[in-house]
C-alpha cells in the first residue's frame, strides 16, 4: 500500500508538539525583519505575549525600537495568532 509522504508527514508532526512548536517559531522568525534577525536568539509564544530572547544589550535596545512593527507584520501574516505584548529580554 503506498501512502502519501506530506500526509504522513503531517499526521507525524501533529503527534509531536516539540516538532508543531518549533515550526510555529520559524515561521514567525521570517515574519521579524531581516536586520534584526542577527540579534535575535530565541523567539517563544506564551498566550498573546511574543518572548524575544536578543545576543546583547544594544540589540535589545535596537528590537525595542521596532516592537510595533513586529506586532504589525506577525498580526499581517498570522491572523490566528491574537498578539498584544513583545517582550525582550
Amino acid at each position: 500500500m503506498i501512502k502519501k509522504l506530506q500526509e504522513e508527514i503531517s499526521k507525524y508532526v501533529n503527534k509531536n508538539p516539540k516538532i508543531k512548536e518549533a515550526q510555529q517559531t520559524q515561521k514567525l522568525q521570517k515574519a521579524i525583519p531581516l536586520k534584526l534577525q542577527k540579534g535575535i536568539e530565541e523567539i517563544t509564544i506564551k498566550n498573546t505575549t511574543i518572548i524575544i530572547k536578543t545576543k546583547s544589550p544594544s540589540w535589545r535596545q535596537e528590537i525595542t525600537f521596532f516592537k510595533k512593527e513586529i506586532i504589525k507584520e506577525i498580526d499581517k501574516n498570522f491572523r490566528n495568532y491574537n498578539i498584544n505584548k513583545v517582550t525582550i529580554l
